[in-house]
């Protein structure tokens, strides 16, 4: 399932589940405090549910995510609904690669047509402990606090490592950068660092989230560094 809480750990699970949950389905429901996605809080600091349901194969996975968002501070609280495809094949006993396509839609939004778009990624992962990504979008809005706005095409890289650590605990740490270089003529870091613990079908995560100086100055409040916890379950 993926996340936009930067809760980067769950981009294990969603890469995983078309081989460990072969001809099955399931899903996911969760909450947290706010809802980043790539460092930059997509609910005003404000609470956010999630949930996610999926069929998955022996090497596709496909479904439905929504969360609760909130594109403009004008606007109140919307539901953003992210329907997914993906195709992961094993390249060897340490090594898996897949690829997939999402769509990101806001029904009910007055701009609905400016802000739906889509994008397409590629991962290569590590066991279940390093996750590389490249992600293009070729319609992608975005808009600053300056006014500057636009729509094209978009393009990100995401490195993510997690270390299982005992008593149900892991840490993971999660970089990327995001090129908006045709909608607002710049580009900007982020980042994360956290603590998760599972209990069977549960896990709690504490992750504190950043971004550089130039998404600061751009998004304002938007990528200022705060604390980000979440709650899964996981069925």
């Amino acid at each position: 399932m993926q996340r936009r809480t930067g809760c980067y750990a769950a981009l294990f699970a969603a890469l995983s589940a078309s081989i460990a949950c072969a001809g099955d389905i399931g899903g996911a429901l969760g909450a947290s405090n706010d809802n980043v996605f790539r460092g930059l809080s997509q609910s005003e600091g404000q609470a956010s549910v999630q949930a996610d349901a999926y069929a998955a194969g022996t090497s596709w996975i496909g479904g439905l995510s929504a969360e609760t968002v909130k594109r403009l501070r004008e606007q109140g609280t919307g539901v953003e609904l992210i329907p997914y495809l993906a195709y992961q094949r094993v390249l060897s006993a340490d090594w898996s690669g897949a690829v997939s396509v999402r769509h990101y839609d806001y029904p009910g939004n007055p701009y609905r047509s400016r802000y739906d778009y889509d994008e397409l990624s590629a991962s290569l992962k590590w066991r279940e402990r390093v996750l590389l990504q490249l992600i293009g979008s070729p319609d992608t809005y975005a808009v600053t606090d300056y006014h500057r706005y636009g729509r094209g095409a978009a393009f990100a890289v995401e490195l993510t490592a997690r270390q299982p650590l005992p008593h149900g605990l892991s840490a993971d740490l999660g970089i990327g950068y995001y090129d908006l270089q045709p909608e607002i003529a710049a580009s900007y870091a982020y980042w994360s660092a956290g603590l998760a613990r599972r209990w069977d079908a549960y896990e709690l995560a504490l992750r504190y989230v950043g971004t550089d100086a130039t998404a600061r100055h751009l998004f304002g409040a938007l990528a200022g560094d705060r604390l980000v916890a979440s709650l899964l379950w996981s069925f």
